[in-house]
């Protein structure tokens, strides 16, 4: 397992160090999420969130997502469900989107730690109104590799992913597209009450252009 995760972070170094005309700026992200348990080990999760760019001068998105979790063997196998709804604003008019996705997730835990690996599929369906997509649903597989520590005595855990794009929406032109990494730690309020601070970097890769937005959020959490 050592070896596929550094072979899987050092992908995402090589895919995030290569360079065309790129641009850079800062944007904001702010969350409301709430959890809970239905039965054993299956719970419904919902958030909303609202993202900033533009060096935090322009209002990008709302985003209201909801799925279903399913935990197995141990709890280290995850299966999940959901979809979302997403507003854009494109300056002179507003975009809806809808997303649904389905994952697997597996994690080992080793004493304080925490190594999870878990496999996206998602499809995007763009609004088509104005005719400027060429691709609608835009389907995506997500390979995100995820480390956490969480203190013995104390309410906070640390943890980073690093997470990879492939793009499967274009036949026979399949490639990463995007490498997500995000650094951040959880601090727990009280048994159902938790903050999430965090640094997340989106940088596209292998495109013309490339853009890397560097964001900085946080996430309200309520677990029920």
């Amino acid at each position: 397992m050592k070896k596929n995760a550094l072979a899987i972070l050092a992908l995402l170094l090589a895919l995030s160090s290569s360079s065309f005309a790129q641009t850079h700026e800062a944007g904001g992200l702010l969350g409301v999420g709430f959890e809970q348990k239905i039965v054993r080990n299956f719970h419904f999760s919902t958030k909303g969130e609202v993202r900033f760019n533009g060096n935090f001068t322009h209002f990008n998105r709302f985003r209201l997502i909801g799925s279903f979790d399913y935990a197995f063997w141990q709890k280290r196998f995850k299966l999940t469900a959901g979809g979302s709804y997403l507003l854009y604003n494109q300056e002179d008019y507003w975009e809806n989107r809808g997303r649904v996705f389905a994952s697997l997730g597996y994690t080992q835990k080793i004493r304080q730690f925490a190594l999870s690996y878990r496999v996206r599929v998602q499809c995007t369906f763009y609004d088509e109104v104005h005719g400027h997509h060429k691709f609608t649903p835009k389907t995506y597989l997500r390979n995100r590799l995820q480390l956490e520590y969480k203190f013995v005595d104390k309410p906070v855990k640390l943890y980073a992913s690093g997470e990879f794009f492939l793009r499967l929406y274009k036949k026979s032109n399949y490639f990463i597209d995007e490498v997500r990494t995000i650094v951040g730690v959880v601090y727990k309020i009280d048994a159902k009450n938790s903050l999430d601070f965090f640094f997340r970097a989106n940088n596209e890769v292998q495109v013309a252009n490339p853009q890397n937005i560097y964001y900085i959020g946080i996430s309200y959490t309520f677990e029920n």
